[in-house]
């Protein structure tokens, strides 16, 4: 059995032929990777969007902690990881791409979607992880404006420069920015999507900590910036690539998956206070135990 079965997804051919540079692969390694040659799929799906000059490859530090975890539980629950081919492209020097990018991660949504047909719990949205302008691209999926907000569940972010380009060298990539900035701070009120961005912190000579922060305003309560070192259980400060394959860091995020997960529907949880709970929870404050959705908040003080 091939270790790494990485299985490229059809696309319909009006999109193949509009985007012939991009492809849409689903991770998948040993066993389960045979298993998923059958379709529909039963999971929950991820998708995650590589950054500048990065590879759909590296959904596999990810995908296999993810794999290992659903092992342990029996699969009561697995991920399906979904990962986009932008060919390598160098969006971070000419953003002339970006926009194309964004509008392909639109349809790839729609084709992962419909992979799951007739399944008693099909999901209707996906989860996003987008490392450094992945997650940029991401976050423009908003501004399209054919784009059903509820297509994306959850967002997370990877050493993304969200408030300005790293290098401002065209028009183009200076446009985006303004573009997908305005509209995130101008429609805040309506924008429901929780969205989770991690920095590298002082490790990561490409995006500084200061470029990752989501902008945020006094209503706009479902985000969260935070950096690798100050993140429980991680500890550690992450340069730019190595964001994407730091175990701790992958586990953090891993963990936080399987406990935003809705025991009903079997898919990541509808319900933005406990998202942002589970998250605050894994990236923020944690008490060293399991999440629990009621703590009891009581302390018995004997012998004063």
């Amino acid at each position: 059995v091939e270790v790494l079965g990485s299985k490229k997804i059809e696309l319909p051919k009006k999109l193949a032929k509009r985007y012939p540079a991009y492809e849409l692969y689903l991770y998948g390694e040993g066993s389960y990777a045979e298993e998923h040659k059958i379709l529909p799929l039963t999971g929950i799906p991820v998708l995650f969007l590589p950054g500048n000059a990065g590879s759909y490859k590296q959904v596999r530090s990810i995908g296999s902690i993810a794999l290992r975890k659903a092992e342990d539980i029996d699969f009561k629950y697995h991920f399906d990881f979904f990962s986009v081919n932008f060919n390598e492209e160098l969006v971070a020097l000419y953003g002339g791409s970006l926009q194309k990018q964004t509008k392909f991660v639109h349809e790839c949504i729609k084709t992962i979607l419909k992979l799951y047909k007739g399944q008693e719990f099909a999901p209707k949205s996906v989860a996003i992880i987008g490392h450094s302008m992945g997650g940029l691209v991401a976050r423009a999926l908003l501004t399209l404006t054919n784009f059903k907000h509820d297509l994306i569940n959850l967002l997370i972010t990877q050493a993304t420069p969200h408030v300005a380009p790293v290098m401002p060298l065209d028009r183009f990539i200076t446009d985006f920015y303004m573009t997908v900035n305005n509209y995130w701070i101008l429609n805040a009120r309506q924008i429901n999507l929780t969205t989770l961005s991690v920095a590298g912190g002082f490790r990561d000579y490409q995006v500084r900590s200061g470029l990752t922060f989501l902008p945020k305003l006094s209503h706009h309560t479902s985000a969260l910036s935070v950096v690798s070192s100050a993140v429980p259980k991680t500890w550690v400060s992450t340069d730019h690539l190595s964001i994407v394959w730091c175990k701790q860091l992958q586990l953090t995020t891993v963990r936080a998956f399987f406990d935003l997960i809705d025991a009903d529907t079997k898919q990541i949880t509808q319900n933005s206070k406990k998202k942002l709970a589970v998250l605050t929870h894994h990236f923020i404050r944690h008490p060293s135990k399991h999440f629990e959705e009621k703590p009891a908040i009581i302390s018995d003080l004997t012998g004063i």
